[in-house]
């Protein structure tokens, strides 16, 4: 049976902005899309400055989507009314209608539910994060997550978790359940064949926000340490974020003492980062051993598998589901940069090794991330709501 599917308040103003939640659900999409006949996806209605007054409307790889405009107090209002009426515009009479959310803000998650209900819209809710684990969240946020977190499995049919341990805290909700992990298209990004001879020329790479500065801080630290030890490769850090915080990252690194082996390179065309992946000596993906990082799965984990260089992380959540030490990752056992700087030595000692890590790490990734392989599974889980 195909399915007449619908992100709602699943996406951040997707396609204008490049975020993984973007990534992530256009790939479910896509997927869905060789299994269905139409995809859509309609985005928040808390809208993106600076476009006309009637939105923006387009199609990218076959998914229609409608992104809607922020331009003074009433068009929050606007944009709730015009999400009913695309709703019921889109409303199929021959299919199974489905609405496909992500976390929102409590009162409009429900709003969503009232028009599902009302326009005879089945729901599935994709959850990424247990968000009470978020560290330093204001009081109401927390109160909205809380509420979230413990009752949204009551009001939909089905639900998408990326991780083991959250597929573990919705089993409480007793509703069908599709882990849905990360997801790449290995057919976008091909290994090269990596054989650099001069170490200054060789970099390690880390994307990301600055705003987990944490993490940034302790990439930095275990890179001082692998410098100390003679080495000569560079740090690339592909960083979005304010300038304050980018800032702060600077003056770390001068701190550190790391000035012209530290770059950090921001707002990369999509091309030109896929290629920083390709030509890294290890991708680093640190994972921290709090309940975050163990409910989480980061999508980055997914780009840098298709690259096919090797990923140093940690032996934390999904990573113990899926990844061998030196056979398809690099996994320090332990959160300390003097653990994660022996992996970056041994990466840089053993070229062969991180070769063969790389593309192992890959086939384990169209083997079990192939965002293609989701599409019917996610398809014959809808077809079964």
């Amino acid at each position: 049976m195909s399915s007449n599917v619908i992100f709602l308040g699943a996406t951040d103003n997707y396609p204008a902005k490049f975020t993984a939640t973007n990534s992530k659900n256009e790939l479910i999409a896509r997927g869905l899309l060789n299994h269905t006949d139409k995809v859509s996806i309609i985005n928040s209605p808390f809208g993106l400055s600076g476009l006309p007054a009637t939105g923006q409307t387009g199609t990218r790889e076959g998914i229609e989507y409608h992104i809607f405009p922020k331009n003074g107090k009433l068009s929050l209002i606007k944009n709730i009314k015009s999400i009913y009426k695309l709703l019921k515009e889109k409303r199929s009479k021959a299919q199974q209608n489905v609405l496909i959310m992500e976390h929102s803000y409590y009162p409009f998650f429900l709003l969503y539910v009232f028009f599902a209900k009302r326009l005879n819209y089945k729901t599935v809710v994709t959850i990424t994060e247990w968000h009470l684990y978020f560290p330093e969240i204001t009081p109401v946020k927390r109160f909205d997550f809380f509420v979230f977190d413990y009752t949204f499995g009551y009001f939909v049919k089905g639900i998408f978790p990326i991780s083991t341990l959250l597929e573990e805290k919705v089993a409480r909700f007793k509703k069908p359940v599709l882990k849905v992990p990360i997801l790449a298209d290995f057919e976008m990004l091909k290994p090269v064949n990596y054989d650099i001879k001069d170490e200054s020329a060789e970099y390690f790479m880390y994307c990301g926000t600055a705003g987990y500065f944490t993490v940034i801080q302790f990439i930095i630290k275990s890179f001082s340490i692998f410098t100390a030890r003679g080495h000569k490769q560079k740090l690339k850090l592909v960083l979005s974020g304010s300038a304050h915080m980018i800032q702060k990252v600077e003056d770390l690194i001068t701190q550190e003492g790391l000035q012209g082996k530290v770059v950090i390179e921001q707002k990369l065309p999509f091309a030109k980062l896929l290629e920083g992946y390709q030509y890294a000596l290890a991708l680093l993906i640190p994972l921290r051993p709090d309940k975050q990082d163990k409910a989480r799965f980061s999508h980055k984990i997914g780009e840098y598998l298709s690259s096919g260089r090797p990923i140093i992380t940690g032996n934390i959540g999904e990573i113990e589901h899926y990844f061998e030490h030196k056979k398809n990752a690099l996994i320090a056992t332990e959160y300390t940069e003097a653990a994660y700087a022996d992996l970056m030595s041994l990466a840089a000692n053993d070229k062969q090794l991180a070769n063969n890590v790389g593309l192992e790490g890959r086939k384990l990734g169209e083997t079990t991330f192939n965002y293609t392989t989701y599409g019917q599974l996610t398809n014959d889980f809808l077809n079964k709501l």
